[in-house]
């Protein structure tokens, strides 16, 4: 059983080995590819706890990868998730904390093999570090404030001996500070908000001048209940800009709805007219014993930092099984350890196929939607999801500003669909079956050129067979294909063989 205390902890350490044969370990084209045996040990830490008034929850993980034939492949991918909140004065004043360090990719349209064993300079590794102190009360019944600054550090570091498309090295600081006056609707209601985010950029690419963007807005909304289950507003507002390269600001108007009929569906739905048009942010999710719906859309300003610190939406497989346990398990402490066991049960991969996050020290204007579908049966688990990015720089931009690289990498569209399907076939035996399919494209407009109009698509395919050896031992094998096509980059096509075991520890 997990490590349990008064204070209500929960560790779960393992340790995983992974043994891979791949065709093609650099995912180069067919005349230049090399085949390779790869080795990847991997010791992790999941850990959830809670006390009065202190949570911490998260995984830590640290692949170390050994490849037989090409040695200056050798690297660590360090991969950590940790989010924590403390109420450092009894119902006052609170501090939330967050860590995440991943492994990404630079180049959209570069190679992105789905397993860590395959050798590329288009990866890198991503840190995104979060500090935020504030103030939040209730000083009469309906009446909320809350008072926010949130401190964020960006990092890219080499992996693998590459440079990443020349990012590596590359920082950013950003201070948000938000301010939040609401009086509940019953019916009626308000409420009030300033914020105000300061963005430094630093880094061997960054020209001077082109190293602080600051965007601010101030709105007032009047909102309707009608009844619990749904609320209505009307807001109006200003923004002011500094970009880099334009200054932009004027009037907000807009409005929103929030719809719960009961605890297993939600709708909200936020609109606005901003000073780069439509803005947006709709969602709908839904839950029955054994199933799950994700729908999401948003279209606002956005920051690299923003990107990585969520995953995009209806992709994290945990937070899917979460939300499908919430009404069987209130304990958010055993619901997590309930999702930790179905998936290394189920062989469930830890996230579905997603956009690339762009590491682009600048504010862009981004546009997303997603959909997500899955159903946990007694044999059968499936998880379907699809999904679209567009990214382009901030309206008004001179395109003389950006070099063609930048041009490339800001203003794409990124479309995918994945598929996922786990069967049981004895007591301790499940089959894994996954898809895939992405295809990145570069926008038109007033960014288009004659050599960066191109596209990549990618295809990958992976069968996984998973023999729980006992309660905390499995062994696993099986085999993996990717294809991909491109007038951008490198085409590549790769098989691979693997066989690999995990345990975790009591």
């Amino acid at each position: 059983m997990p490590l349990a205390a008064a204070q209500s902890w929960q560790l779960t350490p393992s340790v995983s080995l992974l043994s891979t044969l791949t065709s093609n370990v650099n995912l180069l084209p067919s005349d230049e590819r090399r085949s390779d045996w790869v080795n990847q040990i991997t010791p992790g830490l999941a850990f959830s706890g809670k006390s009065a008034h202190a949570s911490l929850t998260g995984s830590v993980a640290l692949p170390v990868l050994v490849y037989a034939r090409t040695s200056e492949n050798n690297y660590v991918a360090p991969q950590v998730n940790l989010n924590g909140t403390l109420e450092a004065i009894d119902k006052l004043f609170y501090i939330d904390t967050s860590a995440n360090v991943s492994q990404q990719y630079a180049n959209p349209f570069g190679a992105r093999p789905t397993d860590l064993s395959s050798a590329t300079q288009n990866r890198y590794t991503s840190q995104v570090y979060t500090v935020s102190p504030y103030f939040k009360g209730e000083p009469r019944d309906g009446l909320h404030y809350e008072l926010r600054q949130t401190s964020t550090w960006s990092n890219a570091t080499n992996v693998a001996g590459g440079n990443a498309s020349g990012i590596a090295g590359n920082r950013s600081y950003m201070s948000e500070v938000k301010a939040d006056l609401a009086q509940d609707p019953r019916p009626g209601g308000w409420r009030v908000t300033y914020d105000r985010s300061d963005l430094r950029y630093t880094g061997d690419g960054v020209q001077p001048g082109f190293d602080r963007e600051t965007t601010q807005t101030a709105q007032a909304a009047l909102a309707w209940r009608p009844d619990p289950t749904l609320e209505g507003s009307v807001l109006g507002g200003y923004e002011d800009n500094d970009f880099f390269a334009t200054h932009e600001s004027g009037a907000i108007y807009g409005g929103s709805i929030e719809w719960r009929p009961d605890s297993r569906t939600s709708l909200n739905a936020h609109a606005s007219h901003r000073f780069f048009g439509a803005s947006y942010d709709i969602s709908f999710d839904h839950h029955t014993p054994l199933t799950v719906w994700s729908i999401k859309a948003t279209r606002d300003l956005s920051t690299y930092p923003q990107q990585i610190g969520t995953l995009p939406a209806g992709s994290d497989v945990a937070a899917l099984l979460n939300g499908l346990f919430s009404s069987r398990v209130s304990d958010p402490t055993l619901r997590q350890s309930l999702v930790n066991q179905v998936m290394a049960e189920r062989g469930l991969p830890q996230t579905l196929g997603s956009a690339v996050a762009l590491y682009a020290q600048q504010i862009t204007l981004a546009e997303t939607e997603s959909a997500t579908f899955g159903i946990l049966g007694a044999r059968n688990t499936v998880f379907v999801n699809g999904y679209r990015s567009r990214n382009q720089p901030v309206p008004g931009t001179p395109s003389d500003v950006l070099t063609p690289l930048f041009t490339t990498l800001l203003d794409n569209t990124q479309v995918g669909a994945n598929v996922v399907w786990t069967h049981n076939l004895a007591a301790n035996l499940s089959a894994a079956l996954s898809g895939g399919w992405s295809r990145t494209t570069q926008n038109g407009g007033e960014f288009q050129s004659a050599t960066n109009n191109g596209s990549t698509t990618l295809y990958t395919a992976n069968w996984t067979l998973t023999q729980a050896l006992t309660a905390l031992t499995s062994i696993l094998g099986g085999l993996r294909y990717q294809d991909s096509h491109s007038d951008v980059s490198a085409s590549y096509r790769e098989y691979a063989v693997f066989v690999g075991i995990t345990h975790r520890f009591r």
